[in-house]
C-alpha cells in the first residue's frame, strides 16, 4: 500500500509527542509499505526548507511551503500576542496552498492519507484529499481541530465548548461531518470531546492508546526497574513548563510537605523564562531541581514516581506509558485520558486537581511508605506494573493499526 503520512512538522525538527508518534509510525509502516511523509517547510529555515529529502533509514520527506511567519512547532511560540493572533488568522485563512497540495496527491497516487499530526493543515488537507479522491485516516492527538491552541484551556480553566475566537478561527472545521473518513483517537476521553461538540460525528472512530514505541526504542539498562536509584525519595516531572500542565500545583504541593527535606523534586522540560522564574520563586529553598531539557531516561533512571499534574484534559500523555515500562509508578490527575491508563492498568494513583491538598496528600502518602518499602512492595501497591503491556510488540499496536489503515483505504 502506498501511504502518505502527514505530520506538519517532522524530524529533524524539535519533537513533541505527536511528532515522535509520526516518526515511529513512518519507520514501522515503511518496513511493509511504500511510505512518504508530507510535512511543512519554510523558506530560509535551516532544518525544514521546502522540497524533498531522505532521512536516515530511507524515510522520504516532502515539505510543502508554509505561507506564514513561522512553522507550527510543538513548543509554544515566544512571539507577542498580536503576532500570534495574526499567525492564527493567517493559518485559518489558509497558510498552505490547497491547489499545490491537491496536485501533489494526484501526482503521487497514494492509496491512503494517514494524517498523524495535521491540525494546522486543515481544512486544506481534507479538501485536497477529496479532490484527489484519496481516502483519509486522521489520527487525533489533541483538540487542534476544535481549538487553535490545541488544549481547550484558557485563563486557568478548561473549555467545554470552543470560545468565540476559536469558533471564528475553526469555523470551517466544525461544519465537517466526516462521512467516509476514519479517525483514531488516543483516548476515549478525546473521542468523547469531539462527539460532545458535534465535530466529525459521521466518521468511523477508533481508540488506540499511545503504545506505539517498540522495545528497541527503550533504554534496556532501566527497563522494569525494581529498586531505588537515588539517595532520597525522588519525585519526577517530564514535559512542557506551561500553565495547563499543572507544574505550579506540583511545586506548591511538594513545598507544603513537612518532610520534603527527605525528598527531592526533579522538573525536566522547557518553558518560557517568565514561567520558569515563577516556579523557582514558588520552590523557595526546597530541594527542587530544574533540569531543563534532558533525555527522559535521565529522570526515569532516578525517579521513584513520576507526576503528571495536568490541569487540562490531556488526551493521553506518552509519560503514562513510558514510566510503567521502566517500572516507575505514576501519580496523575483525573483529567482527560489519564485515568484510562492509571486506573484501568493499576499503574499509579490519580486525584482531582481542584480538591485542595489532594496532590500533597498523595505525595505525603508515598513518602510515608518510605523509599525502601515503596520498591519492595511496588507490585502489591501497583499490581499492573509487573505485566504492563506498553510496548508496540506487547500491545500489538501496529497489527491493529494496519488493520484500521487497510480498512480505511477501502472506504
Amino acid at each position: 500500500m502506498k501511504i502518505c503520512i502527514v505530520s506538519q512538522t517532522f524530524a529533524p525538527q524539535e519533537e513533541g509527542g505527536a511528532e515522535i508518534s509520526a516518526r515511529l509510525g513512518a519507520i514501522e509502516l515503511g518496513q511493509r509499505h511504500d511510505v512518504t511523509v508530507l510535512a511543512l517547510g519554510k523558506d530560509g529555515d535551516v532544518l525544514a526548507p521546502p522540497g524533498e529529502t531522505r532521512l536516515p533509514g530511507g524515510i522520504r520527506v516532502v515539505r510543502l511551503p508554509w505561507n506564514n511567519s513561522y512553522l507550527p512547532l510543538p513548543r509554544k511560540s515566544s512571539a507577542n500576542i498580536l503576532r500570534r493572533a495574526s499567525w492564527h488568522v493567517r493559518t485559518a485563512l489558509g497558510a498552505i496552498c490547497p491547489e499545490q497540495l491537491t496536485q501533489f496527491l494526484k501526482r503521487e497516487k497514494f492509496d491512503l492519507i494517514y494524517a498523524q499530526n495535521s491540525a494546522y493543515m486543515q481544512p486544506a488537507l481534507f479538501q485536497a484529499a477529496r479532490s484527489a479522491n484519496v481516502p483519509i485516516c486522521l489520527h487525533v492527538r489533541d483538540y487542534g481541530l476544535l481549538c487553535p491552541k490545541t488544549s481547550m484551556f484558557r485563563n486557568g480553566h478548561n473549555c467545554d465548548r470552543p470560545c468565540l475566537d476559536c469558533k471564528i478561527l475553526n469555523g470551517r472545521m466544525r461544519k465537517m461531518a466526516g462521512a467516509g473518513m476514519t479517525i483514531i483517537a488516543v483516548s476515549d476521553a478525546l473521542r468523547q470531546r469531539f462527539a460532545d461538540n458535534g465535530v466529525l460525528q459521521d466518521a468511523d472512530w477508533h481508540v488506540m492508546h499511545n503504545t506505539n514505541a517498540t522495545l528497541e526504542s527503550y533504554d534496556k539498562t532501566i527497563l522494569g526497574r525494581h529498586r531505588p536509584s537515588a539517595p532520597v525519595f525522588t519525585f519526577g516531572y517530564l514535559g512542557a513548563i506551561a500553565a495547563e500542565k499543572g507544574v505550579a500545583d506540583l511545586v506548591r504541593a511538594f513545598v507544603s510537605l513537612p518532610q520534603h527535606g527527605n525528598a527531592k523534586l526533579l522538573i525536566a522540560g522547557r518553558g518560557r523564562d517568565a514561567d520558569l522564574a515563577k516556579l523557582k520563586r514558588l520552590a523557595k529553598d526546597a530541594p527542587v531541581e530544574f533540569k531543563g531539557f534532558v533525555r527522559p531516561e535521565e529522570i526515569y533512571r532516578v525517579a521513584d514516581v513520576i507526576i503528571v499534574p495536568s490541569r487540562w484534559h490531556e488526551p493521553q500523555s506518552r509519560i503514562l506509558v513510558e514510566a510503567p515500562i521502566y517500572g516507575v509508578p505514576v501519580i496523575g490527575t483525573s483529567r482527560g485520558g489519564t485515568t484510562e491508563i492509571i486506573h484501568e492498568h493499576q499503574t499509579g494513583w490519580h486525584y482531582d486537581p481542584d480538591k485542595p491538598d489532594a496532590l500533597s496528600g498523595l505525595l505525603a502518602k508515598a513518602l510515608s511508605i518510605g523509599q525502601k518499602n515503596w520498591w519492595e512492595k511496588r507490585d502489591e501497591i501497583f499490581p499492573g506494573l509487573a505485566n504492563f503491556k506498553g510496548t508496540a510488540e506487547q500491545s500489538g499496536y501496529y497489527a491493529r493499526l494496519e488493520t484500521i489503515l487497510l480498512s480505511a483505504a477501502q472506504r
